[in-house]
């Protein structure tokens, strides 16, 4: 997926870019295929540290949903994704 430098950035590019970002970071899939497949395990006492982990990635996102284009590519191109 590339961008001209400066252009704004297509609904669907942000998408796939905020994605990436949180799979980078967090492994967000992991942590929502386990939410879904066993919600009394998600529920539990003792997975504290997943949901804290995942209410964070959650946070993150929002904050990159409201980001700039630039902040958004820069962020990418810092963990090394393809832009």
């Amino acid at each position: 997926m590339t961008a001209a430098p400066g252009a704004p950035l297509t609904a669907g590019m942000r998408a796939h870019a905020i994605a990436a970002v949180l799979e980078a970071r967090f492994s967000l899939s992991v942590f929502e295929a386990s939410r879904r497949a066993d919600a009394a395990a998600w529920d539990a006492p003792r997975n504290d540290m997943a949901r804290g982990i995942y209410g964070q990635a959650l946070r993150e996102k929002a904050r990159l949903d409201a980001a700039a284009d630039s902040v958004l590519v820069a962020e990418a191109r810092d963990l090394g994704l393809t832009w």
